[in-house]
């Protein structure tokens, strides 16, 4: 009897606790709309979620509030490379983070985990590893290396309204040939809000900022969220 009852107490709780994990690192609701530091809002199927601005959840990447996975973005683009061109859809999964740097100063830093093409014969031939890619800030007078460390990461700005960065390591794959390899990308525009974008026109960079010979430009949406934002 001892055990039914403690299995059926084990039971109710785990059933209980598992929309907190769902949630995890998320607090359900706007942002408070107060603190000094920053305050990550994102609404999911129309519900929204935060961590905000008083320092909690701090060092530590999130992804969607409802599962924990990559927010998805999405949209078309232009590649080109030795003389190729295509139009294709680039799909990123997408973690952000708010941490302090060794000044106890704010960061917004951008993870990307996946990245796929879709679209014409060419596009499924392109692939790309090197995984995760960083974001980093663009007043860093080093290009390189692209790490998980917050002083790489662009300076918090509460009055801003995007987030330029450069972003690699990237390592591109053409016809199962290697192309770019520890490559970036300068001025990756992160425009948050509803409707959350990234946008880029770019080439593809070495640690030396040479260019590899190849380029691309679009915008990418979120997909799998109606907005993501930082205030």
């Amino acid at each position: 009897m001892k055990r039914k009852i403690l299995l059926s107490a084990f039971l109710a709780t785990a059933t209980w606790s598992l929309p907190g994990l769902a949630t995890a690192d998320w607090d359900t609701g706007p942002c408070p709309g107060s603190g000094t530091a920053p305050c990550i809002e994102a609404e999911v199927s129309g519900t929204t979620y935060h961590f905000n601005g008083t320092g909690d959840h701090a060092g530590e990447w999130h992804g969607l509030p409802t599962t924990g996975e990559d927010f998805v973005f999405s949209g078309a683009t232009t590649w080109g490379c030795s003389g190729l061109n295509a139009n294709c859809t680039w799909n990123w999964g997408v973690k952000i983070k708010k941490c302090q740097d060794e000044n106890d100063d704010w960061r917004i830093g951008l993870q990307v985990n996946s990245a796929s093409m879709t679209g014409g014969f060419i596009c499924g031939l392109l692939t790309w590893s090197g995984f995760p890619w960083y974001s980093k800030d663009v007043a860093n007078s080093s290009h390189c290396p692209f790490t998980d460390d917050c002083s790489n990461f662009t300076a918090y700005d509460a009055t801003a309204s995007s987030y330029t960065n450069n972003l690699g390591a990237i390592d591109h794959i053409i016809f199962g040939t290697p192309r770019v390899e520890n490559g970036h990308l300068h001025e990756v525009v992160f425009n948050p809000g509803t409707s959350a974008n990234l946008v880029f026109n770019s080439q593809f960079y070495d640690c030396d900022d040479e260019d590899q010979g190849c380029s691309i430009n679009g915008t990418l949406t979120v997909t799998n969220a109606t907005s993501l934002d930082i205030q």
